[in-house]
Formats: structure tokens, sequence, C-alpha cells
């Protein structure tokens, strides 16, 4: 049952971690629904039990707000809330901001830019600036900092150099980050908006995981060299999102400070008129424009596309999402979709969505009906015709349609707009128009009339295509990547390294009874010794794995014996997956012990939830366990006192002499359940995770999500466990946060 631990250097991580994604793309696709996932799905039918009470009494204090008072405190109360949930706000420092290049197009030029989010910190953006050819004042055109020509002069496109509204964009989850937004971009530029197109974390210029071995290759969608470590943009969101969640923090806050920071240059821009700033972005740019929007109040008009849905209609079909749209606590806190929105009330806001959509239509209607009407509380000209009162909804839309929601005309000057369009995720090139609109409405002071199409040349219907803008037009960095071309440069990692030092308080040693508190408060275990039952409801109803499929004992037992609860790993191939011999070697020689064996839950793990291979099978089933207030680590504690339950109920048990063994993952578990339950004896584990201290300080945890506990390093570490279970634990082969514990 040996293991291999991997080295603090991240070169050492590469071969384990490349044989581990060959695996994870040759895996056969899971059906969910197939028998051999009841036990999975029944685990998910729980969670989101949980997740439908909670969003039943939000519905219940929302249809509460009939006023603008009401509706003003309900955004303090979810402001504060959201803030304390992310782990608080950023101080504001330089962005010691630097334009790289420009390019002139038709119509517009684009400015190469990089600033500082946070010192050290750097976000590469796209800055789309428009120029019509007028007799306006002349504005200095940057230097260049890295080649592509001196200085020049370039016009204004306002008469008396009158300033421009101006549009924070950000990207879908593409690994071209940027690039995948200029499309979109120029369009918004030949309607006359300056715009900042900006690489979120992990996607574009600004790999967080960069593959070492392939730093400067390109690939055909790329247009900027670099591979991740973590796959992709979701794998790169994932891995980044683990270790801010040890110390309470949520990675959310690094995306929400990165479109502030776009903000806040803008504002710096001579071109830019501060008080008519936007915000747009679709699907995973979605993600950061709503967030964005509820955040700064500088940001005049939203338009958010191809995300927002209910948690009630997600959850059940697409499932949670990456990192940064699942923040731990979100729905147990009593918060939906719908509160980004109305966060931003009374500012005008788009919603954007197609019927297509996998985030559900069905969702997008119910959050736009419930958005219009606390819009209405500000502004009555937001309002809907009530379904209530006999007026039906309008069919689905075939074509682009605007304010779906409800059967009445709603005016163009309205604060609350609903832009719907047809097909798939993301199909907005034929509702641009609508949305280029909503801006010149609410930013330009236009009509939406006043669109003015591309040329049909200027880009084709991909995304990513830029067929006329020239080669390397939309890389900002010298090398392609911010990793290599700022050396020793900050990461997630390296800022929340940082942030620890000041957040993670130093712990005098604990009594049994406040580590059992830390614990239940961390872990969000529920259960507590007692009598054994099978079907008596509760957390215990969905765990399939009873009765224990594997015992191994000594035919003839007749009195009480010392009983062996071994917690197996359903992960093929891990230590925490024993053979027949372990068991005869736990039994030994008569009279021995009777050893029974179980999986807890999920079983078994699927490969639906691998959005890299380096976060392992059970990243997705974390985040939907985190969303609602639990953890996968203490629903297994459930689990292991639970069967415990069972042991100490057999008449062949001596109730007094049970021991807990496990390995890997499932040793963190034992440790744990025998720090709430008395009745286990003795817990023997080994290759186990020695600190959450030292998962914190691996460059790249590997198959962590499963171990992973919101807030854990705030209240106590794995060493406070072994100390206050003394001589009851049995302990060998510690790892660093660096090994992978599911590795023989």
């Amino acid at each position: 049952m040996k293991r291999l631990a991997l080295g603090l250097a991240l070169g050492m991580m590469l071969s384990s971690m490349a044989m581990a994604q060959g695996a994870a793309v040759n895996a056969p696709k899971i059906d969910p629904n197939s028998p051999a996932q009841a036990g999975r799905q029944a685990l998910y039918t729980y969670l989101d039990g949980i997740a439908a009470k909670d969003e039943a009494a939000r519905r219940e204090v929302i249809a509460g707000i009939t006023t603008r008072a009401q509706a003003l405190e309900r955004q303090q109360e979810v402001r504060a809330k959201l803030l304390d949930l992310m782990g608080g706000g950023f101080t504001r420092t330089p962005l010691n901001a630097k334009v790289t290049g420009s390019t002139q197009m038709d119509g517009f030029r684009i400015e190469k830019v990089v600033y500082e989010s946070q010192p050290g910190f750097y976000v590469t953006a796209l800055l789309y600036v428009p120029e019509e050819k007028t007799n306006a004042g002349i504005l200095p055109a940057p230097p260049s900092e890295l080649g592509g020509g001196p200085a020049r002069s370039v016009q204004n496109d306002k008469p008396g150099g009158a300033k421009l509204p101006a549009v924070v964009m950000a990207p879908g989850h593409a690994s071209s980050g940027k690039a995948g937004d200029y499309a979109m971009a120029a369009t918004f530029a030949r309607n006359g908006f300056v715009v900042l197109s900006y690489d979120p974390i992990g996607q574009g210029e600004r790999l967080q995981y960069l593959d070492p071995r392939n730093a400067t290759k390109m690939t055909a969608r790329d247009p900027y060299p670099g591979v991740s470590l973590a796959q992709q943009s979701t794998g790169e969101h994932a891995e980044a999102g683990l270790q801010p969640t040890l110390i309470g923090d949520a990675v959310a806050r690094y995306f929400a400070w990165d479109g502030m920071r776009a903000v806040d240059y803008l504002v710096s821009r001579p071109e830019v008129d501060a008080e008519k700033i936007g915000a747009f972005g679709c699907s995973g740019g979605g993600v950061m424009t709503a967030m964005l929007g509820a955040a700064d109040p500088r940001v005049h008009a939203v338009a958010t596309a191809c995300y927002l849905t209910t948690m009630d209609t997600l959850l059940p079909t697409l499932g949670p999402q990456d990192a940064e749209q699942s923040t731990p606590g979100f729905i147990a806190a009593g918060f939906d979709f719908a509160d980004w929105v109305e966060l931003a009330a009374p500012r005008p806001y788009a919603m954007v969505g197609t019927v297509g959509d996998m985030f559900p239509w069905k969702g997008f209607l119910e959050t736009a009906t419930e958005a219009r009407r606390f819009y209405s509380l500000f502004d009555a000209r937001a309002a809907g015709a009530a379904a209530a009162a006999g007026t039906p909804l309008p069919a689905t839309p075939t074509g682009p349609a605007l304010n779906p929601d409800t059967a009445n005309k709603v005016s163009a000057a309205a604060p609350f707009q609903v832009i719907a369009g047809i097909g798939g995720h993301g199909n907005l090139k034929p509702i641009t128009a609508q949305i280029v609109g909503f801006f010149l409405v609410n930013l330009a002071g236009k009509s939406a009339d006043a669109y003015v199409a591309p040329p049909a040349d200027a880009a084709g219907a991909s995304p990513l295509a830029a067929p006329d803008a020239p080669a390397g037009a939309l890389q900002v960095t010298a090398t392609g990547q911010v990793a290599t071309s700022y050396p020793g440069s900050e990461t997630v990692f390296s800022l929340n390294l940082k942030r620890a030092v000041g957040k993670v308080p130093e712990f005098d040693p604990q009594t049994l009874l406040q580590v059992q508190t830390a614990v239940r408060l961390v872990t969000k275990a529920e259960a507590v010794p007692g009598p054994f039952c099978a079907d008596c409801g509760g957390a215990f109803d969905h765990f399939t794995q009873l009765p224990f499929p594997d015992v191994a004992a000594h035919p003839g037992i007749r009195e009480r014996t010392p009983a062996v609860l071994l917690v197996m790993s359903d992960q093929v191939g891990t230590p925490g997956n024993p053979t027949k011999e372990d068991f005869e070697k736990l039994a030994g020689p008569w009279p021995g012990n009777l050893v029974v064996g179980f999986v807890p839950r999920p079983a078994p793990p699927g490969t639906e939830e691998m959005k890299a291979a380096i976060l392992g099978p059970f990243y997705m089933t974390e985040l939907r366990a985190e969303l609602v207030g639990r953890t996968l680590l203490g629903m297994r504690v459930d689990d292991v006192i639970h069967a415990v339950d069972y042991l100490a109920s057999r008449p062949d048990v001596d109730a007094k002499n049970i021991t807990v063994a496990a390995s890997g993952h499932m040793g963190l578990v034992a440790l744990h359940a025998a720090v709430l339950d008395a009745r286990i004896k003795h817990v023997t584990v080994d290759h186990v995770l020695e600190s959450y201290a030292s998962l914190l300080k691996a460059p790249m945890p590997v198959d962590a999500p499963q171990d992973i506990l919101p807030g854990v390093l705030l209240k106590y570490d794995i060493p406070d466990l072994v100390r206050v279970l003394g001589d009851r634990v049995t302990a060998t082969d510690w790892l660093a946060g660096t090994a992978d514990l599911a590795a023989k």
C-alpha cells in the first residue's frame, strides 16, 4: 500500500500527471443513469434536495420584498454576506499599466495593455479605441514598450475631444482568452465604444499552471503559446480555487477584483467617460460580468449572456460549475443567480440568453421574472405583466426577441431588459445588434437603431476567427505568457500563501472538546454516535452501501469479538482499495477479528467530473456539497460513524473494541471520525496527508478536492487531530501536500 511521494518542484509532477491526463482522456464515458451510478445519483439527489429547501426559503424572503426600502436593505445584506463568503476585499494598489504595442485597424486601433491588479499579478488586455476621422482634437497614442514602431498621433473620434463610452469585456471559458472576444469587441468599437477585453485568470496569456515542457507550444485554436498542466481553462480555475478555500477565501474574489481593476484602467484613460462605463461577457465571461456588475457601482450598464439561470434548474441538469461560480456556502446563505442581477439595481441591466443553452432556459426565465419585479421597485418602467392576472407569457422565441419573460411591451428606456436568441450556448451572432443596442441606449445616449453592423468580411462565425487582424495583434506579452515574460510574477497560489501568513492563526493546544467542536463546524459532519438504523431517514437514507459487501470473519465465532472497520476507496488501483489478502491479514489468527469493509459515498467515482486529471474524480461533487454548506469529507465521516453504529449493534462484536483502518484519502476521513466517535478504540492510518498547511504550500495539489475543507486552517489542522487522539491512533508514512494520495 505504498504510494508515490512527489517532490516540491513542479517539474517532478509532470510524468505522473501526464499519465493521469492520458487516462482521463481515454476513459470511457460514464452513463450517469446506469444502475452502477445509483449511489452517486442518490448523493446528488440528497444534496440537491438541501439546495431546493434553501432556495424555497429564499423565494419566500424575496416575495416579502414589496418596497424600494426593503429592496435596498436586501442589497446591503446580500453584498455584505457575499463579501464575507468570498473572504473580504482587496486594497487598491498602483496599476503600473503599460502599453506594449498598437495595431491600426479599419475604424479603430488595438492597444496591447498590461497592468497589475495586485502587485506583481499581471493582467493582459486589449484596448479597442474607435477612430472616426473628423476634425477632432488630437490625442497621442501611447508608445510601444516592446517594439511595434514609434509613437504617433491619432485623431480622437468626437468633436472637441469629447470622451467616449467604454465597456469591460470578459471572455468565456476558452484557453484563447481575450482573443476569443475579438469579433464582439471589434463590433463594439465600430459602434463608438472603447473596449477593454482582458484575460481572466488561467486563460489566454495568464496560465497559472504553465507546462514548462510546452511553454512555447501553439495550437490551432490558440493565437498564443502555452499549454496548461491543468488541461483547460476550467481546470485552471478549479486548481487555483482549492488552496484559497483552505483559508476561508473563494477564488471568485480574485476574478471579481481583476474586473474592478479593469474599470480602474478605463477610468485612467483620457478617451473614456468615467460616467459611461459598462460590462459585457458571455458564458464564463458572463460569470465575471455578473460579479463585476454586482460589486462595482462605477459600472453603469451590465449585459450578462448565457450564464444566468436558477440553482433549482442547474443542479439536476448541468450540475454545479467551476470554482469561481461555486463559492462555498452560496446556496446555504440564501443566494441564487438572481442576486447578482438584483445587486446592480437600479443600474441598467440586460439578461441575455438562448433558448437552447446548456444553462436551463426555464431557470433563465424564472430569474428574469424575479429580477424584473425587483427592478420595478426602483423604476415602474421595468415592470412586467403578471401571469397571475391572466396574461400568458409569450411563446418560446423562434428568433431574436426582446423581453420574452413578460407579455407587456417594455420601453427601451426601462432599466431592465431581457434579450433572447435561439440556438445553443454562446450563439450571440444573431442577437449582436440587440446587445450592442442596449449599450447604445444606456451608455451612448443613442437609439438602438443606430447600430452599425460589422463588414461582411470583418470576422467569421467562429468567436476565435479574426481574419482581418494581423498576426500577433492579439498577443500582449513578448513570449505570449505572463509566466515567461515576467519571471517571478505572482499567481493565485503565491498570493494565497502570502495572504495565509496574516490570516491563519497560531493555535494554542486545544482540548478534545474544542477540536470536536471545530471539526463539526468545518466538516459539517452531522452523525451522532448511537443505535444503528438502516432506514430511519436523515443523512443515511441515501447511503446505498449497506449491507456491507465484504466481511472476513472466522466461522464458528459465538462470543463477542473485536472488530475492524476497513474504510475503503472505490478508486481502482489506489491503496484504499484492499485485496483479499489485506482482509485476511486484518482478521488475524483464530479467534481473530471480525473485519467489515465498506466504501463511503459517493461510489463509484465517475469520469464526468474530470475537468482535469489532477483534480481527480470528486471535484464537482465537492463543489455541489460546498454550495449547500456541506463537505464530501464530512459526509464520509457521517458514513463511518453510521458504520460503527452497525458494528456496535452486532451480537458478535465487542462494541468496546472497534478499530477503524484506512489509507490515503480515507485515512483522513478515519481520523476525523475517531475524533467525533469515542467508540472507536483505535484508528490505524497510513499514507495520509500530514497537514493542510503542507497542502497550502504545494505548487499544484493532485486529487485534492475530496480532502478540501473550507476555512479549515482557521480552526485546526491534521496534527491537532492526532494530538487529541493520543495513543488511540497509529499512523505511518505521512505524505506532504505535494503527494498524490491516490497513487500506490
